[in-house]
């Protein structure tokens, strides 16, 4: 399990702004002139953990990124984007935020330790036999990666305790999810209630404001009585492409 890595997606993203091919930018930094890592190991696990969050999505969504980093890579809406693929890589931490997070959320109950991760790890341990095999040093070691990444990302803060805030949701990382909803063949009603939202904690109604927002925008077409729903969305959003 590896962490955020924000240092060295900007450092990457940064690169493929500039227009660098990402065999250019693999071997900058396997070869330590784009990674600061000592140890080719290390910079070769970071390399692939990228890979596989940020390098096999859709063209539409690589793109959508890179751009984000133009507005700043520090910005809201850049690093929203690469926590929204962060956690939809990786399914554990998507289970953790959208299900115990949520709940304390709900709740309001902010507070958050590793014994919240690892007692999910003992929940899932039925279904995942090899959590049983872990030993308890790696199972304190991924809480507190998961924890720290989330904190990067801006849904917890402090350092040695830890508290759920609110992540911003920009816009256009709410048309993003979208997109990526629509291209699953999520329609409708359960457009709204899909647990991606929760990773930036909205509810329902939340959920809603965004979409009338691009409504107003005339990317969508979008209207809501009750539970009707009415979502129209670009044709080309649809491609999974």
């Amino acid at each position: 399990m590896i962490g955020a890595l924000l240092p060295e997606s900007e450092r990457v993203f940064g690169c493929l702004e500039a227009g660098r091919s990402l065999e250019e930018i693999r071997e900058m930094a396997l070869h330590g002139t784009l990674f600061t890592q000592r140890a080719l190991l290390s910079r070769k696990r970071f390399w692939t953990m990228l890979q596989s969050r940020y390098f096999k999505l859709p063209k539409w969504a690589l793109d959508e990124v890179i751009e984000a980093y133009r507005s700043g890579p520090h910005g809201r809406e850049f690093v929203s984007l690469l926590y929204v693929h962060y956690a939809l890589c990786d399914r554990f931490t998507f289970d953790f935020i959208t299900r115990v997070l949520w709940e304390k959320w709900s709740l309001q109950q902010f507070n958050v330790a590793n014994d919240d991760i690892l007692k999910m790890l003992d929940d899932c341990a039925e279904a995942e036999p090899q959590v049983t095999t872990w030993t308890e040093a790696t199972r304190v070691k991924l809480a507190g990666i998961i924890l720290s990444s989330l904190r990067d990302f801006g849904v917890l803060e402090g350092k040695q305790k830890k508290r759920l805030v609110k992540p911003v949701l920009p816009l256009k990382t709410a048309e993003h999810i979208l997109r990526i909803l629509t291209a699953e063949g999520v329609r409708g009603n359960d457009v709204l209630t899909d647990p991606t939202w929760r990773l930036f904690l909205c509810t329902e109604d939340e959920v809603a404001h965004h979409l009338q927002h691009l409504a107003l925008k005339r990317i969508i077409h979008f209207e809501r009585a009750g539970r009707t729903v009415v979502l129209q969305t670009p044709d080309e959003w649809r491609d999974l492409r």
